[in-house]
Parts: structure tokens; C-alpha cells; sequence
């Protein structure tokens, strides 16, 4: 920042020398004929000399105001090359700076999810908060089946994430092609035919759809799609991407709890029914 203050500061003080310059030498210039034509009148010169000499003394100062003029226009550009790049580098940085603190606290709020459910509700209302994102849907691979199981949405339509599909038959398909591809796809203008974005003024279609598969170290846990009124932009592309292995590896963990609690339970009920077993059989005999 103080950079590009100190570059702005340069710029305005060169633009101030170029129109002092100019003026020191339009007084000189006036100055140079003044005195010619005074000490001509004074009989000092000979006839004719005072116009001579405001010729070559305007001749003069027309070459430095020139020499002057190409070396402003030289150092300004160079000055205004620099200014550019360094508004360039703090509206990167500044970019940085917010995808960073969207990251930490997006990985913030999936770290408190409790359950499966929930961590993709936190990833959409977060990514929804951070971009500019007016409908989305998270799924959930079933490995077992080979299909997609709805698990959380953002301004869809449907009484549940499971009738989101339903009602929009056409974007099941594609969500199902990207899960067995593995590969993100952005789709520009897409046109009502996969969905359409709802709101309080009615609906629209959108500029942008966004489908994003979401793997970590091989295993594909899950779908994300998000549509946008506007384009997403790269830094919201790049925030996904990174993003994704953080959302994986805390649904790796709640599944995994998931499952032991039901292998604790089958075994909790196991062994109640071994416990009650021997006393029916001693009630029979």
C-alpha cells in the first residue's frame, strides 16, 4: 500500500514540474523579448537585433520545453507502468487476503459439522456467504450403488435435497457424468433446460454452472454444484479446489464415527439378546 501511495505521489508531482516547467519557460521567453526590445529602444543593440534575439531565444526555449516535455512523458510512463503494476499486485493480494480468511473460516465451520448432513449444509450456506453463489447442491456418492444420494442444498427448489433432482431432470445426468469422470466442468449461459435460479423477484437462468467432483487421495466422496447469476471467477474456482480435500477428510471422519456407532450398537444388541437367551431357555425347562 505505502508503495503505491509513494507512486501516486510521484506521478502528481511530475505532472506539477511539467506545468512549472512550462511556465518558467513561457516567462522566460517573455522575458528574453521584454529586455531585446528595451535595449534595442535603448540604442544598447543594433537595429533589427532585438527581433533576432527573441527568435533564437525562443528557438532555445522551444527545444528545452521539448527535451523537457520527452523526458516527463519518458519518466511518466515508466511511473504510471509501475503504479499500474503495483494496483495490480494489492488487488492480487487483496484477493489472497479474502480467499484465505474464506478458507480458514469455511474449514472453520466444517470442523464444527456433527454429522454428514450438516457439513454439507455448512459447505454450501459458507460458500454461498463467500461468493457469489444463488443455488446449490451437494451429493453424496454411494460407492455400493454407483449413484448419488442428494444430501444438502442452497436456494433450490423442492421440498427436500432429494426432490432437487427431481425436479430438474436434466442436470442428473450431468451431475452423474462428472462423478464418473472426476472432472470439473463449468458451463457458461447453460440455458433453463438444466435449471433455473428462483428468488423472491422470480427466476432466471444462470450465467454460470459450476460442478465439481469432490475426491480425496482416490475416493470420490461426493458432487458439488453451484449456480451463479454472474461469473464465479477464478479465485472462486481456486477456493473450491482447495477446499474440497478439507471437506472430504471431515466427511471421512463423521462416516467413519457413523459406522463404528452402529457396529457398536449391533454389538450392544447382540450381546442383549445372548444375556436373554439362557434366561428364556431356563424359564422353558
Amino acid at each position: 500500500m505505502g508503495e503505491a501511495v509513494r507512486l501516486h505521489e510521484l506521478h502528481r508531482s511530475l505532472s506539477r514540474l511539467g506545468w512549472r516547467l512550462a511556465l518558467l519557460s513561457l516567462s522566460l521567453l517573455l522575458l528574453a523579448v521584454a529586455g531585446g526590445y528595451a535595449a534595442q529602444a535603448m540604442n544598447l543593440l543594433p537595429p533589427g537585433s532585438a527581433l533576432w534575439l527573441a527568435l533564437c531565444s525562443a528557438a532555445m526555449l522551444l527545444l528545452f520545453g521539448l527535451l523537457c516535455l520527452l523526458l516527463r512523458l519518458t519518466i511518466g510512463r515508466e511511473v504510471l507502468a509501475a503504479l499500474c503494476a503495483a494496483e495490480a499486485g494489492l488487488r492480487h493480494a487483496d484477493a489472497e487476503s479474502r480467499r484465505r480468511a474464506c478458507l480458514v473460516e469455511l474449514t472453520a465451520r466444517l470442523q464444527q459439522a456433527q454429522s454428514p448432513a450438516e457439513l454439507a449444509r455448512q459447505l454450501l450456506s459458507g460458500l454461498a456467504h463467500s461468493l457469489s453463489i444463488q443455488q446449490g447442491l451437494c451429493c453424496y456418492w454411494d460407492e455400493a450403488s454407483q449413484s448419488l444420494q442428494a444430501a444438502a442444498r442452497y436456494g433450490a427448489d423442492g421440498a427436500n435435497e432429494a426432490q432437487v433432482l427431481v425436479r430438474q431432470p436434466e442436470l442428473a445426468p450431468l451431475l452423474l457424468e462428472v462423478a464418473r469422470s472426476r472432472r470439473a466442468i463449468t458451463l457458461t449461459q447453460p440455458g433453463a433446460r438444466y435449471l433455473r435460479i428462483s428468488s423472491g423477484l422470480g427466476d432466471a437462468e444462470p450465467a454460470e454452472l459450476l460442478i465439481h467432483p469432490i475426491e480425496h487421495r482416490g475416493r470420490l466422496f461426493g458432487l458439488l454444484e453451484l449456480a451463479s447469476l454472474q461469473p464465479l471467477g477464478g479465485a472462486a474456482g481456486l477456493l473450491i479446489q482447495e477446499i474440497v480435500p478439507v471437506f472430504a477428510m471431515c466427511l471421512d471422519i463423521l462416516q467413519r464415527a457413523e459406522r463404528s456407532e452402529t457396529l457398536l450398537e449391533q454389538t450392544r444388541m447382540a450381546e442383549a439378546m445372548r444375556q436373554t437367551a439362557p434366561q428364556a431357555g431356563g424359564g422353558a425347562a
